[in-house]
């Protein structure tokens, strides 16, 4: 089955502007459940519908609700199918074909401690198995799902109001100065939190694992 193509995605909701939000919400479930967001391309697809959404289809406010709603469900899922299966979810597909994706996040979690969470949601590709490893490493319910909701707070603008500036920008009616200044601030804002988790995990793997925090 194909992936679905962000230009795709794009036209179809130019068409269909109702959709936006349910698509937004539905892309960042996806981008972080543990199964489909390693093979999905979350980030193109937010960044079309952001698109669409900042041309005049939907406001600010409901676009972020909706990736946050969506990153918060997807996370929380995974968590507790981490905690209901443990052990024995490495031997379902497709972890059982890619057992590295489980190590990785596990040497992630080792060093990162519940920090991983937070951290891990801004690392492509581990991002999505890391609320699984929580829930197989039996982390905390209660401080899962608070960091959960508090990095899914910093993780919806990061990813949606680049695409949603932009698109508000080509959109004569609502280009300014401003705006564009906007934009500029925000990419430079976005690109330096993404920066900044790749480089932190990139660190943390060269020092090799240390224990894990509750």
């Amino acid at each position: 089955m194909p992936l679905p193509d962000a230009s795709a995605v794009q036209s179809w909701l130019e068409q269909h502007p109702a959709w936006v939000a349910a698509v937004i919400a539905l892309v960042s479930f996806v981008e972080s459940f543990a199964i489909l967001g390693i093979a999905v391309p979350g980030v193109a697809l937010l960044g079309a519908a952001a698109f669409v959404a900042g041309s005049g289809a939907l406001g600010l406010p409901e676009c972020l609700l909706a990736a946050f709603l969506g990153a918060v469900a997807g996370d929380g899922v995974s968590f507790l199918l981490g905690r209901i299966f443990h052990q024995d979810i490495k031997r379902a597909w497709p972890f059982r074909h890619n057992p590295e994706w489980i190590a990785n996040g596990e040497r992630f979690f080792a060093r990162y401690g519940a920090g991983s969470v937070a951290i891990g949601r801004f690392v492509e590709p581990i991002r999505p198995v890391i609320p699984l490893v929580a829930g197989i490493l039996n982390m905390p319910a209660r401080a899962f799902f608070a960091i959960n909701v508090a990095s899914a707070l910093g993780w919806a603008p990061v990813y949606i109001l680049p695409g949603y500036l932009l698109g508000a920008a080509v959109d004569t009616r609502l280009a300014s100065p401003r705006l564009l200044l906007a934009l500029a601030v925000v990419a430079l804002a976005a690109g330096g939190v993404v920066f900044w988790a790749h480089r932190r995990s990139r660190n943390g793997s060269n020092q090799g694992p240390g224990r894990a925090g509750t």
